[in-house]
C-alpha cells in the first residue's frame, strides 16, 4: 500500500504538535512534507503551494486530495483515534466544522501564541 502525503506548516507550532501526535500513530502509513521546504515541494506539483499553507493537505492512500477538515479526519481514522471525528463529515456540522476550520487556520500564529507562548517555531521537520 502506497503511503499517504500529509502536506503541514511547520512554522506553526500548534500544527507541529498534532502532526507529531499523529506520527506516533501512523508514522509508517504517511510521509510528512513541510509545505515550507520549496524543494521538496517541487516533486508534489499538484499541491498548490499557496493554499497548502493555508490548510492541511493529504494525498491519501487511493491519490486522493483531502483538504483541511476532511484531511484531518482522514489522518485520524487512519490512527484509529478520535472516532468521534466522523461526526465533522455530517452535513449540517460539516458546514460549521469547515468556517471553524477556517478561522482557525487564519489565525494560528496568534491561537499558537496564546496556547504555547510561541506564535511560530523554526521550521519543524518531522
Amino acid at each position: 500500500m502506497a503511503k499517504a502525503l500529509v502536506f503541514y506548516d511547520a512554522s506553526c507550532p500548534l500544527c507541529v504538535k498534532e502532526m507529531t501526535a499523529l506520527k506516533q500513530h501512523i508514522g509508517d502509513k504517511v510521509r510528512f512534507i513541510n509545505v515550507l521546504n520549496t524543494e521538496r515541494m517541487t516533486h508534489h506539483p499538484q499541491i498548490n503551494i499557496e493554499r497548502s499553507q493555508k490548510e492541511l493537505h493529504v494525498i491519501d492512500h487511493q491519490g486522493q486530495l483531502r483538504v483541511a477538515v476532511d484531511a484531518n479526519v482522514y489522518l485520524w481514522e487512519l490512527a484509529e483515534k478520535k472516532a468521534y471525528l466522523k461526526l465533522l463529515r455530517l452535513p449540517l456540522i460539516r458546514q460549521l466544522a469547515a468556517l471553524g476550520y477556517r478561522l482557525f487556520a487564519r489565525h494560528r500564529y496568534t491561537i499558537s501564541r496564546l496556547l504555547t507562548g510561541k506564535s511560530r517555531c523554526q521550521s519543524c521537520e518531522l
